[in-house]
């Protein structure tokens, strides 16, 4: 049930990044955020997919 070391879930990334953004806006049932603009905010706060191994 533990993430490995320096892993972070996704619902955690994405409160956080929605409180560094400013973002008041909340994706719920239809109601979703572009992705590309997420995905990049994401990668700008230093946020990191993990590597295929």
């Amino acid at each position: 049930n533990w993430l490995p070391r320096r892993v972070m879930s996704a619902w955690r990334i994405a409160g956080m990044v929605h409180a560094l953004e400013g973002w008041d806006m909340h994706e719920c049932g239809d109601d979703m955020m572009d992705i590309e603009k997420v995905w990049s905010a994401a990668i700008k706060h230093g946020f990191t997919p993990l590597s295929k191994a």
